[in-house]
């Protein structure tokens, strides 16, 4: 039953993904903690394991979608590529210096899901009582790294592929259009979480495991994960064409809004 319901997390998830650009890794810090917990994987690196199968989730989900864009003409190469390459530098440095240390515990982890997705909740509510400005600013390629690296970096802490910063950063501060900015935030988040991914397989956890993982990547659980991903990904891409920009970000911050009432009940539990 553990993996039926994988399966269709990793459906919902990319379902996600493909319709509001955050690659699924919301839907995955939620779920993916007591899923582990319960295969018998130690609360000590219950962070470092969730970050890891959450990204291959999100890596997978990110592949899917930008598989159906590029079809669709529909994918922005350059951004991609400079923000990408920032995402990876700097989230490659935070996911060894920090994440994967013994610092990182839980408390840490759900307080900075927390933060960033009220400052994120708040920045797409405030986004959507814009007045529509059809005038796009053009953005520097040193701007656009940057928001690739701040995208990596928030990235490795929390698990959530970055998008949460791409789309809100593209879309609020240089007026890019909602679907454009989710397009070049797929992109990011499949290079950053592919590189992070590997990453994840040469590490060693802190305490002997014999579970099914290599790493911190645990093989049945994100496989079982991507294949559900790979079904929901371009459904989600196809939806989100039919709907509003405005009616996309209420679909964001919903999800946004039930982690952050998971995180808090863990804190004060």
């Amino acid at each position: 039953m553990d993996y039926i319901l994988l399966f269709l997390i990793g459906i919902i998830g990319g379902f996600l993904a493909g319709l509001i650009g955050i690659g699924g890794g919301v839907l995955y810090i939620l779920i993916l903690p007591y899923l582990l917990l319960e295969m018998g994987y130690p609360d000590a690196e219950i962070v470092q394991f969730t970050i890891a199968n959450s990204l291959v989730g999100t890596m997978f989900a990110a592949l899917s979608g930008n598989i159906a864009l590029i079809l669709k003409k529909e994918f922005y190469w350059k951004e991609v590529i400079i923000m990408g390459g920032f995402a990876t530098v700097c989230s490659l440095l935070c996911l060894n210096l920090v994440v994967n240390t013994p610092f990182y515990q839980r408390d840490k982890f759900n307080l900075v899901v927390i933060g960033l997705l009220l400052f994120i909740a708040y920045r797409t509510l405030k986004g959507t009582r814009k007045q529509p400005n059809p005038e796009m600013h053009p953005i520097e390629d040193l701007k656009i790294g940057g928001i690739g690296a701040l995208a990596g970096i928030l990235s490795a802490l929390s698990g959530l592929g970055g998008g949460v910063i791409i789309i809100s950063a593209l879309n609020l501060k240089f007026n890019v259009d909602m679907k454009k900015a989710k397009s070049i935030s797929l992109g990011v988040i499949f290079i950053s979480s592919f590189i992070m991914s590997i990453s994840n397989l040469f590490e060693s956890p802190v305490l002997e495991l014999k579970g099914n993982n290599i790493g911190y990547i645990v093989w049945p659980l994100a496989l079982i994960l991507s294949a559900g991903v790979v079904i929901g990904s371009p459904l989600g891409v196809r939806f989100a064409r039919k709907l509003s920009n405005r009616t996309i970000s209420y679909i964001f911050v919903l999800f946004l809004v039930v982690v952050i009432v998971d995180k808090l009940l863990q804190l004060i539990a």
